[in-house]
């Protein structure tokens, strides 16, 4: 994990967004999906998890699409969304991994080392700092991301210096620099 600081370039999605304007369905599928597993991964989910979250935002999303502005942000709400309200109906106690990073990467995503081990960092984050640190390595500013999760600027900035000390402190624990 030689950085946990996102580059100083949006993602191809957002630039996309802000530079087309509207667009059809099959080019934000095409574009967003592999990205949009990604993101629900960085929430702790498996690869099975992040997948069916992700088509779930876009059957929903097709349904509404032309009242879609912003589509990454809509995406990655619901598809966040999703994956937590399905996460609260589990009801398989003695199923539960044993080990907070205990989670399986897929198997049709090629992931870096480096991405691997950011996973893993995340997942080992309090729920609300994993949850802004996955919007911020999304390219979300602070005022969106608070705008989405219905927080605070202050509260944005105050979990992603947390998480960013508890990602450091991990680091260091493992030797990194």
């Amino acid at each position: 994990m030689d950085d946990i600081s996102p580059p100083a370039v949006r993602s191809a999605s957002a630039r996309i967004e802000t530079v087309l304007g509207p667009q059809s369905f099959a080019d934000v599928y095409r574009a967003e999906m592999p990205l949009l597993a990604r993101f629900v991964m960085k929430h702790g989910a498996s690869p099975q998890e992040a997948a069916d979250a992700a088509h779930e935002a876009f059957v929903q999303a097709y349904e509404v699409w032309g009242n879609i502005r912003y589509p990454s942000r809509w995406l990655r709400t619901v598809a966040s969304r999703v994956f937590f309200r399905a996460k609260l109906r589990e009801d398989l106690p003695g199923e539960l991994p044993s080990s907070r990073t205990e989670f399986h990467l897929p198997s049709n995503i090629e992931l870096s080392d480096q991405e691997r081990e950011v996973y893993g960092a995340l997942v080992e984050l309090p729920p609300r700092q994993r949850q802004v640190m996955a919007w911020y390595y999304d390219w979300y500013t602070v005022p969106e991301i608070a705008e989405v999760l219905k927080i605070t600027e202050d509260a944005v900035r105050q979990n992603l210096c947390r998480a960013r000390a508890a990602l450091k402190a991990r680091q260091s624990q493992r030797g990194g620099a």
